[in-house]
């Protein structure tokens, strides 16, 4: 039987660990909570932007159309993708549908959000035409970068991992522009009142012109759309991560109560045996 004391300190680096994962399940709770306040914060924005270039540009026909826009013809996959390796399998879900969809039209660019998925998708000998690194903060996210360079491109498709509960996370597919105008409709929806101010040239000086700053304003709402995107991508990983804590915890918490058994036990044997050799030798001077 194995002796206490190597039992004892398996014991405690499994109470260590209990401890540990403990504290990571709470960090991924605070984070999934700060999150979400935030997201609330990025629809108000969007409605603010949204009452502003509905003002300016008046004709549903024209509006998201991004007809001033130099684009190259191409379309573009976007995989949002984690940093490390502690995605999850979400996370290889995703590139697995990036790789689908590359594999059904190679004549397309890939971006990705994320070094991890870059990673993967080279394993894939899938070439990466832009690679950026995922905002460090869950709070705040400078997208302008990223938007500038999908900004030339037809068909913005992004696959990311989505936030349905703190339990299930799943991989959604979108196109970006189809995302504002899902936002847009979402604003018309909850208006209080039909009426919006309009904008024109005889009543307000517009500099550089009405159209660069209606143009400006799509931009803006792109970039609020993807800075959702990405958000959504955020909570998603860090519900993946409670998720492999609090299983961690839960095996950490199983094992240690396990080799406590075993401890007690293997403390009750020893004791058993130096009673026995108290006895013996009691016997021998007695005899």
């Amino acid at each position: 039987m194995r002796r206490a004391i190597t039992i004892r300190e398996e014991l405690d680096q499994i109470r260590t660990v209990e401890e540990l994962t403990g504290v990571f399940e709470s960090v991924a709770s605070i984070k999934i909570a700060r999150i979400r306040n935030r997201v609330i914060a990025s629809k108000d924005y969007f409605a603010e932007l949204w009452q502003t270039y509905r003002g300016l540009r008046i004709d549903p026909k024209e509006q998201l159309k991004r007809t001033s826009k130099k684009r190259n013809g191409k379309n573009v996959l976007v995989a949002v993708t984690a940093e490390g390796k502690l995605g999850g399998e979400i996370g290889n879900q995703v590139i697995n549908d990036v790789v689908k969809v590359y594999g059904e039209n190679s004549d397309i660019d890939v971006i990705v959000l994320g070094a991890h998925g870059a990673e993967q998708l080279t394993h894939h000998h899938i070439p990466v035409t832009q690679t950026f690194h995922l905002p460090v903060s869950d709070t705040q996210f400078d997208v302008t970068d990223m938007i500038a360079v999908l900004d030339s491109y037809e068909q913005i498709s992004v696959f990311y991992q989505t936030y349905e509960s703190l339990r299930v996370q799943k991989v959604a597919r979108i196109e970006l522009v189809s995302a504002v105008r899902e936002l847009s409709d979402e604003v018309n929806q909850n208006e209080q009142e039909g009426e919006v101010e309009l904008m024109t040239s005889h009543e307000y000086i517009f500099e550089p012109g009405i159209t660069e700053i209606a143009d400006y304003l799509e931009t803006l709402m792109m970039g609020v759309a993807l800075t959702q995107v990405l958000m959504e991508s955020k909570l998603a990983q860090h519900a993946s991560r409670f998720n492999a804590m609090h299983a961690a915890k839960q095996k950490a918490v199983e094992m240690g109560g396990e080799y406590s058994l075993q401890f007690h036990r293997a403390k009750r044997a020893e004791g058993d045996e130096r009673l026995k050799e108290i006895m013996k030798v009691f016997k021998e001077l007695t005899a």
